[in-house]
């Protein structure tokens, strides 16, 4: 068991390191650049209470979750069980989605099947995009547009300053390669 975790341990590493690398050189493929573009222009159309869009957070929130897509299933070590795994290319949790969907009775979520609803995290980008872009809005709401702890709970800490460190490096790094235009 330990050499197990041990492996898995070692594996995550070089993921890691060989994920980091390859943003350092600053290069996407078409493929990330079309989905950031995505994430972007499904951002806009989900302001909240003020007015505020969060496109730029949610395309790094998707870098750095995904790499814009490259990897689609998040958490499946911890527990193979797809109903617990982080979704998609902003790696949604279906616990998640169903608590949205509750918050902001949103009936087309509410009414799908655990399966369903598992289904389309993670073969309708655009959907999967819209949930994670409304999940950031809400939380935005909910911590009183703290910026901080918005981004920190996005994944699952009140404050988790690894992953905001992140995500802003990941803002830094598409503000200064990605044209959007």
């Amino acid at each position: 068991m330990k050499k197990e975790i041990l492996s898995l341990f070692l594996r995550s590493i070089i993921l890691f390191v060989l994920f980091s690398s390859g943003l350092h050189a600053a290069t996407f493929s078409d493929k990330q650049l079309e989905t950031l573009k995505m994430v972007h222009e499904v951002a806009l159309q989900y302001p909240n209470n003020t007015g505020e869009t969060f496109e730029n957070t949610a395309m790094a929130i998707c870098l750095t979750e995904t790499s814009a897509g490259v990897f689609k299933v998040g958490d499946i070590g911890k527990d193979p069980n797809i109903f617990n795994a982080s979704l998609g290319i902003m790696q949604v949790r279906l616990e998640t989605a169903k608590f949205l969907a509750n918050k902001l009775n949103w009936t087309e979520v509410i009414n799908m099947s655990d399966i369903k609803l598992v289904n389309k995290l993670l073969g309708d980008d655009r959907f999967n995009v819209t949930v994670a872009v409304r999940f950031i809005v809400w939380l935005n709401e909910y911590t009183k547009h703290n910026y901080f702890r918005t981004v920190s709970r996005y994944n699952g800490g009140n404050y988790n300053y690894p992953y905001y460190h992140r995500v802003m490096n990941n803002m830094a790094l598409i503000r200064r390669t990605v044209k959007l235009n």
